[in-house]
């Protein structure tokens, strides 16, 4: 049947569209070909017609045709379908042509990366002003057709919710409505829910505010079984912390997989939006391993990015302690927080640790004071010794309220390092997880599964994952897209690990996201797309959102940072690596290292180094040539850590440096130098045996290859060891004889300093005190201006000698020039030290009551520094100016602390005259018999000391 034209009549030919007569449309110009589920949504430039009237036209023009360009990419970037661009707006649908069950999700990033991307576009244009917009999204059924240009187009009430949430939406605001939240809500945090009045519907319409992408994996999607009284016992903690101003330590404890971290993490979801959240994870771009993650924290809490400049980071950390910290003491917080970040530093690193504490324990105090905080660190037992007394302090009351909750999440090697953790804090609880119930475990994989994992199937998941919840949710997670029904039956094997779940799931993805994932594992804490790029130059964001979505990564949010990804599991992780080749490891490792090295991070890439080393060895045993520059790595960062008396960090590193050496037949002059910078590190520790033998070894090697560093090092230290705990001080004076000559072969003053400072000790035990003099005055002399740690000490030392030699008028001038220097430098050792001895100066001078204040301030700072040795020599000089006032218990408490100390420590030469001035004590009191039993164990003592 012919069809005719209903303007004009005539006839119109089979298939054409309009009239070839008169132009007029044959039917109706759109029709409905089809019914979708689709999600629809517009964009808007806000002020626009301000913009217009501010620029020239063509600008104003160009400034558009950016902007859809840029909405465009993100959009297509995504798989939405740019529909419309209506004067500064743009209209977008995804679910065309075909429809897919993320595409809510697609949307809401694509709304989020426009946001984001408009942003940047204000710099790259250089306006004066930032470029907003307003985004709605909204999901529902529409109509589907094509234009007579054959363009899909949609029409529908979803086609005008979207555009009323985007006129509803603030500035710079993701707006969407209820079945896009729907749709989204377990990938997508959402703000408080909103009602819009919108034109041409009945009803106002529900719309909520985008606030992030979560990504949270199943662990955080599946509700939290069979932790019930530990989520009570972590909010009351919270309350009493908020509530008394005391801090609250708690350490959460079990094995890998048991949910520490989901505990934690279900902690801060549920807090109060008063409540700040600290997060305390290591990472790479921080200048000190040891305290990474206090590093992490301040980088948060400042906005400082993993490639900010000095002057930025500066910037940052004056804008962060103004906020944080008293007036007073502004300046000295901001350069013992630069610290962290490789600034304000000198060769004279030894106070590194004592000033990091400082600085990091005054800003969460600044912050805790009138609100609460809540503080959490992960992996508590791979922490170095310094970074776990940090936490601990932290939880310590402090002079002002600290309202902070420390939460430290550990395995339980912890307590087998730390036997007495968390006992100097008068709040402490400790949480041990257990595995779940069989029950519980059940209950886990059926919600696990969503539906899909039958009761059978469940119970074996849970037998044999053995009440770990990590494992019950990977072994379901391998069997989720295997297409088993809803009765969950099928022939399938659970395999019986972890590893073998994990390796399963890496198998079954695409070849691409299994390659990128396998690099990805090589970073040892996280990553942005610029590190990324360097093992993986062909990486993208499509891909590593579907590593997100295969819940292999997850998004570690920084704020003020570029996007930063890990992997979501340590267990998953270690599977990850193991499947990479060992070339393969070794090639990209050393990329890592060689980026980290130009970007400032010697002692992260020392590791990169060492394990491409392992991987070279295995290959070829013969082939050391990425060893040795690991060794030459792990040496370098050993000494950095060795300065700044991280000593475990230093330990660590030195070890992991002779390992990769090679037989000892073949070490050299950088074994020297290693294993005399481990004596000195386990000398600082207190651990002389190991000492002894590392100092003697780096001396034999050191005579063998002619290298007087190693030795005027390892010399000097044998010597100290020498003279205070074998007391035998000939032997001591030959050993401190010969480090000063090489420091003097090796023509470096600091060393040469060093030498002289512990040198003048030996004339000083024998009584020898011109002698004594002689040699200080020396050390004075030859210092280095800069080496204020140096100059300190000799002063220190001359004013003791002084007092032996009864000028007390000259060693209180001595005193007062060394303490002030020592707080113009604000070393808190050097402080602590010099506060000693001018309480004793001043003692001996008959000004007890005026000491007291002296020692208790040493007293007290050489507690916090855990400095033991230095803190029983403070108290039994504490203990004899209080028996010259007459507060005899107190003496003796004191007397009796710095006897046990001294004596547990090894110390000969303490011991002695603390005993005899204990039976002056009890002279005092009239008791002859035990002032002749204690004046005995003195003259005992004095036996075994130096001589």
């Amino acid at each position: 049947m012919v069809r005719a034209c209903a303007v004009c009549g005539l006839p119109i030919p089979e298939g054409a569209r309009f009239c070839p007569n008169c132009g007029a449309a044959a039917g109706p110009l759109v029709e409905t070909e089809e019914r979708k589920m689709v999600t629809v949504l517009f964009a808007d430039l806000v002020d626009s017609t301000g913009l217009a009237q501010r620029l020239d036209a063509e600008r104003s023009r160009e400034l558009l045709g950016r902007f859809f360009d840029a909405a465009s990419d993100e959009l297509t970037a995504l798989r939405g379908r740019p529909e419309k661009f209506i004067g500064d707006a743009v209209m977008a649908v995804f679910g065309l042509p075909h429809v897919h069950e993320d595409d809510a999700l697609r949307a809401v990033r694509a709304g989020l990366a426009i946001r984001e991307r408009v942003g940047r576009l204000s710099d790259e244009l250089r306006l004066d002003r930032p470029l907003q917009v307003r985004i709605g999204i909204e999901t529902g059924e529409a109509a589907v057709g094509r234009s007579p240009t054959g363009q899909l187009l949609v029409t529908g009430p979803v086609v005008n919710a979207a555009a009323r949430l985007q006129a509803a939406a603030q500035v710079d605001q993701v707006l969407v409505g209820a079945t896009t939240q729907l749709l989204t809500a377990t990938n997508v945090a959402y703000g408080r829910r909103r009602r819009v009045r919108a034109k041409g519907f009945d009803v106002n319409l529900e719309a909520f505010p985008v606030e992030e992408i979560t990504a949270r994996s199943a662990r955080r999607t599946i509700p939290f079984v069979g932790r019930a009284s530990e989520q009570a016992i972590l909010g009351q903690s919270l309350g009493l912390a908020s509530t008394t101003g005391r801090p609250v330590l708690v350490t959460i404890m079990g094995e890998a997989g048991i949910g520490k971290s989901r505990l934690a993490d279900e902690l801060a979801a549920g807090v109060s939006a008063a409540v700040l959240i600290l997060r305390g994870q290591s990472r790479s771009q921080t200048d000190t391993a040891t305290f990474s993650p206090a590093a992490a924290i301040i980088a948060d809490l400042a906005g400082i990015g993993p490639r900010d400049g000095p002057d930025a980071i500066r910037a940052r950390l004056h804008e962060l302690v103004g906020r944080t910290a008293d007036a007073g003491a502004a300046a000295r917080t901001e350069q013992r927080l630069a610290l962290l970040f490789g600034l304000g530093e000198s060769r004279d690193e030894t106070a590194f640790v004592h000033e990091v504490q400082a600085g990091f324990i005054s800003v969460v105090e600044g912050l805790a004071r009138d609100h609460a905080v809540l503080v959490m660190f992960e992996d508590a037992q791979s922490l170095k010794a310094p970074m776990l007394d940090l936490i601990e302090r932290v939880a310590t009351r402090g002079q002002s309220p600290r309202r902070a909750l420390v939460v430290a999440l550990a395995r339980n090697e912890l307590l087998e390092q730390r036997p007495a953790w968390g006992s100097s804090t008068s709040n402490s609880v400790l949480i041990r997880l257990d595995a779940l119930s069989r029950d519980e475990s059940v209950q886990l994989a059926r919600h696990a599964g969503g539906g899909r994992i039958g009761e059978l199937e469940a119970l074996e998941i849970a037998e044999r994952a053995g009440g770990n919840p990590y494992f019950i949710i990977e072994t379901t997670g391998m069997l989720m897209p295997s297409g088993i029904g809803a009765d969950g039956q099928g022939s399938r094997t659970v395999p019986p690990t972890v590893q073998a779940v994990v390796s399963a799931r890496l198998d079954a993805m695409p070849v691409r996201l299994r390659e990128l994932a396998r690099r990805a594992s090589v970073f040892r804490y996280g990553f942005d797309m610029i590190e990324l790029a360097v093992v993986d130059p062909e990486a993208t964001a499509d891909e590593l959102q579907q590593l997100e979505e295969a819940e292999v990564i997850v998004r570690d949010p920084r704020p003020g940072e570029a996007q930063q990804w890990r992997l979501r599991h340590a267990t998953l992780k270690e599977v990850v690596y193991a499947s990479l080749p060992k070339r393969e490891r070794m090639r990209l490792h050393e990329l890592v290292a060689v980026f980290l090295l130009k970007s400032g991070h010697p002692s992260v890439a020392a590791d990169h180094l060492e394990l491409g080393a392992f991987a070279a060895l295995d290959l070829d045993p013969n082939d050391r040539t990425l060893a040795e520059r690991a060794a030459d790595a792990l040496l370098v960062a050993g000494d950095r850590a060795r300065r700044r008396m991280e000593s475990r960090s230093a330990i660590d590193r030195y070890q992991r440096a002779l390992a990769l050496a090679g037989p000892e037949a073949r070490w050299g002059v950088r074994e020297a130098r290693v294993l005399a910078g481990m004596g000195e590190a386990h000398y600082w520790l207190a651990e002389y045996p190991p000492a002894t033998l590392a100092l003697n070894r780096a001396v034999e090697l050191g005579e063998a290859h002619q290298d007087a560093f190693a030795l005027a090092l390892a010399l000097r230290f044998l010597g100290d060891i020498a003279i205070n705990f074998e007391a035998d001080v000939d032997k001591a004076e030959r050993l401190l004889s010969r480090s000063l000559l090489a420091a003097e072969q090796l023509g470096d003053s600091w060393a040469i300093v060093r030498s002289l400072l512990f040198a003048g000790w030996v004339p000083w035990t024998r009584e020898r005190f011109e002698e004594a003099e002689a040699i200080w005055r020396r050390a004075l002399d030859v210092v280095d201006p800069k080496d204020h740690w140096a100059r300190v000490r000799a002063l220190t030392a001359l004013s003791i000698n002084r007092s032996e030699m009864d000028d007390f008028a000259g060693a209180l001038q001595l005193i007062d020039e060394a303490s002030s220097l020592a707080e113009e430098t604000g070393d808190r050792f050097s402080v602590a030290n010099t506060s000693v001895q001018k309480g004793r100066v001043l003692d001996d001078l008959g000004r007890a009551e005026e000491a007291l204040p002296w020692f208790d301030r040493g007293v007290e700072v050489f507690s916090e520094l855990g400095a033991r040795w230095e803190m029983a020599d403070a108290r039994a000089a504490r203990g004899i100016a209080k028996r010259n006032v007459g507060r005899l218990d107190e003496a003796e408490e004191d007397l009796r602390f710095a006897i046990r100390i001294a004596e547990d420590l090894g110390d000969r030469q303490l011991p002695a005259w603390t005993w005899r001035n204990l039976a002056k004590v009890a002279e005092l009191r009239g008791d002859k018999v035990a002032a002749e039993e204690l004046l005995q164990r003195s003259k005992d003592a004095e036996s075994r000391g130096p001589h």
